[in-house]
């Protein structure tokens, strides 16, 4: 009988590390922000402020990520990561006032910044040669997981017992699967005696049997500018914009279940669509996958500028429009430094544009909140804004795409 290739296996563990650092994190914790606004009695901006808070400090995390995992290996690292997770969702169970909850806030940013993306897309580069695109998918699924299971179950949690058990009966669980990621991951296939799936023997055409050289190259400076914008809107399309749609549907009177619903069901179209994107990245490239999904992804943001119609049909064509296309924004990055680098420039390239990512989410991060403060509660001309800046980033991505096929001539 032929034995699983590990491969899968840290495959299965990363996307368990995704699901804790931003499922729990970010999209999971999305749907307390009315529960602590109204028991706690925030403000809109100072809801908005605990985003901002954890993106400020994702993103000094993501900017000494390359430190970070000198000192600690991928697996321990990770495991630390994940560990601030829980750590974060204590700190909430026992937060009284507005200080408390944004020191959870700001642990919950280290979780983030250290365990999401960045060394998931170093460990599939690592394991995979073949069907990497989709064990990058397979592994993003985890957020979207987290968004199809946390919002139902967090909210009959906080309606049935109360918000601080639902932060401690999510905290326990994120420490028993910070330990199972531990016993699951490893750094590399060597570890294991094996070498990355799908990889193929190099030409060994020169003297004495060494390989041939692989040429090195990374972005053009036009490419460089173009992806930095492209990246910098994604992380806030993709934290902030998710975050807020909780907020954005109470506001235009839907109920509390019926928001957690319309959350689950966003989680549910993100798992679905993040495994079509890495197929199709696999089959027709980053260039056409990005530009289709990205289209859909316009749609939703589109259609979240009607809510106030207060339609459920409506409500849910766009979840489902925002879920397909939301991929491209966390998958994206990875797949566009790997179409864009070569492979040795491929850590570098993905962890600078994950880095202005977490920029972008930490610079719209406020947005929202402020904007509904001055729109008498509404958080619609927030999205109006999102659907303005994601048709400009459509055609950055295509622009960089042509400058990486005239750069691909030259070399």
């Amino acid at each position: 009988m032929k034995r699983v290739y590990y491969g899968w296996l840290v495959c299965a563990a990363a996307t368990l590390l995704i699901f804790i650092t931003m499922g729990t994190v970010s999209n999971g914790f999305s749907v307390y922000l009315p529960f602590i606004q109204a028991q706690r009695g925030l403000t809109h901006a100072q809801t908005s402020s605990l985003v901002t808070l954890r993106c400020l400090v994702a993103f000094v995390a993501m900017v000494v990520i390359g430190w970070y995992y000198k000192v600690f290996s991928i697996r321990v690292g990770t495991v630390i990561a994940a560990g601030c997770a829980g750590a974060a969702f204590f700190l909430y169970s026992v937060a009284g006032d507005y200080r408390t909850f944004c020191i959870g806030a700001a642990v919950s940013g280290l979780s983030y910044g250290f365990g999401s993306m960045i060394p998931v897309s170093i460990l599939m580069a690592r394991w995979f040669v073949r069907h990497r695109a989709l064990a990058l998918s397979i592994c993003a699924t985890g957020s979207g997981i987290a968004t199809i299971v946390l919002p139902p179950v967090t909210t009959r949690l906080v309606e049935g017992l109360s918000m601080a058990a639902a932060f401690r009966i999510e905290a326990v669980f994120i420490f028993a699967a910070a330990a199972l990621i531990f016993l699951l991951l490893r750094n590399d296939p060597a570890e294991k005696g094996l070498s990355p799936y799908g990889q193929e023997p190099r030409p060994e055409n020169a003297p004495g049997g060494e390989a041939a050289p692989v040429r090195s190259f990374s972005l053009t400076p036009k490419m460089w500018v173009l992806m930095f914008l492209v990246s910098l809107t994604m992380g806030g399309l993709a934290n902030p914009g998710f975050s807020h749609l909780s907020v954005l549907f109470t506001s235009e009177g839907f109920s509390a279940m019926t928001v957690a619903v319309l959350i689950s069901g966003t989680g549910l179209m993100i798992t679905v669509g993040k495994l079509l994107y890495g197929g199709a990245t696999d089959r027709v490239g980053g260039r056409t996958s990005s530009l289709l999904f990205g289209a859909v992804l316009l749609a939703g943001h589109v259609l979240c500028c009607l809510a106030f119609l207060g339609s459920a049909p409506l409500a849910v064509v766009t979840v489902a429009c925002l879920g397909v296309g939301y991929p491209i924004a966390t998958i994206g990055p990875s797949v566009w430094a790997g179409d864009m680098a070569s492979p040795d420039n491929y850590p570098k390239v993905v962890r600078r544009l994950q880095v202005v990512y977490a920029g972008g989410a930490l610079l719209f991060a406020s947005v929202p909140g402020i904007l509904a403060d001055r729109a008498g509660g509404s958080y619609i001309p927030a999205y109006i804004l999102f659907s303005c800046f994601l048709a400009l980033t459509l055609l950055f991505i295509a622009l960089a795409y042509r400058e990486n096929g005239k750069r691909s001539h030259r070399i």
